[in-house]
C-alpha cells in the first residue's frame, strides 16, 4: 500500500530567510566591534583575518576562519533574497498593469497590508503637498524648487519600497507624480518674476506710506506706472535694486515701486 508524504514542498525564499537570521544571529554573537571577533581563549578582541591571538598568541585560525566563512555566506544568502524580492516586485507589478482599474481600487480596499501601509503613507503624502502649497504661496522660488524636487524625489524612492504597488502600479503613480508635478510647477512658472530673484525661505511683505504710491514697469521714474497702490496696503517684496523694490501686488500685478514710499523691509 502506498503512502502519499504529507510534507509541504519547500520555499526557497523561506530556507533562505531562515538561514539568513541563522548567520545574523552567528554574527550578533561573534561579531563585538567591525571586523573584530573575541578570542576564544581570553576574549581578547582581534580582528577576523587575525590567525594567533596577539595578546595570548593561541592558535585562532579555525575560530576566525569560520568566522569569515559564515560572513561570506551571509553575503551570498541576502543576494539571494534580494533577487527573490525583486523579482517578487516586478511580478506584481506586471500583474498590478494588467488588471482593470477598479479592480487595483477593489483590491486596494481588501487587502489588510495594502490599508496598514496607507496609514503610514497618507499622512506622509498629506503633508507633504500642503508643504508644497504653503512654500508656492509663500516662499521664494528656489526654495520652492529644491523642497518640491528633493521632496517628490523622495516620495517616488519611498513608494518604491512599499506595497502600495501591487494594486496602483508603478506607472500609475509615476504619471500621478508627473501630472503632479507639472501642474504645480506650470502654474509657478506663469508669475516666473518672482521664482529665482533672492534665496530666502519666506517671502517678506512692504507696507505703503504714502497716500498713494504709483507702481512702475521699471525701476526708474521715466516707465510708466501700471498700478497705484494706497496707503496701508501690504505688496510682496520680491527683490531690491538700488532705491527700488519689486513687489507684487494682491491681484497678482509685479512691477517697482521707490523704497521710500513703502517701509522698509
Amino acid at each position: 500500500m502506498s503512502t502519499t508524504s504529507t510534507e509541504s514542498p519547500s520555499n526557497p525564499a523561506q530556507e533562505l530567510g531562515a538561514e539568513a537570521k541563522r548567520l545574523i544571529q552567528f554574527k550578533k554573537d561573534n561579531i563585538k566591534k567591525k571586523d573584530m571577533s573575541a578570542c576564544p581563549e581570553c576574549a581578547t578582541l582581534v580582528n577576523i583575518q587575525a590567525n594567533k591571538c596577539p595578546h595570548c598568541a593561541s592558535d585562532i585560525s579555525e575560530h576566525t576562519e569560520r568566522i569569515r566563512i559564515e560572513l561570506q555566506n551571509l553575503e551570498s544568502v541576502t543576494a539571494e533574497l534580494r533577487d527573490i524580492y525583486k523579482g517578487e516586485l516586478e511580478l506584481n507589478r506586471r500583474e498590478a498593469s494588467d488588471k482593470p482599474f477598479w479592480l487595483r481600487v477593489k483590491d486596494f480596499w481588501t487587502e489588510p497590508k495594502l490599508l496598514q501601509d496607507l496609514k503610514l503613507v497618507f499622512p506622509f503624502l498629506v503633508g507633504f503637498f500642503a508643504l508644497v502649497i504653503f512654500l508656492r504661496e509663500n516662499a521664494i522660488g528656489s526654495v520652492f524648487w529644491l523642497v518640491s524636487l528633493g521632496g517628490g524625489f523622495v516620495v517616488y524612492s519611498l513608494f518604491k519600497k512599499w506595497n502600495l504597488f501591487k494594486s496602483i502600479s508603478i506607472d500609475l503613480y509615476q504619471a500621478v507624480l508627473v501630472v503632479g508635478l507639472v501642474f504645480v510647477l506650470g502654474g509657478s512658472a506663469i508669475d516666473s518674476d518672482r521664482f529665482w530673484p533672492e534665496f530666502s525661505f519666506i517671502k517678506e511683505s512692504v507696507t505703503v506710506q504714502n497716500p498713494i504710491a504709483n507702481i512702475r514697469e521699471a525701476p526708474n521714474t521715466n516707465s510708466s506706472i501700471i498700478a497705484t497702490a494706497q496707503k496701508g496696503d501690504k505688496l510682496t517684496r520680491l527683490e531690491t535694486k538700488g532705491a527700488w523694490v519689486k513687489i507684487k501686488t494682491k491681484d497678482g500685478k509685479t512691477g517697482w515701486i521707490h523704497s521710500n514710499l513703502v517701509s522698509k523691509p
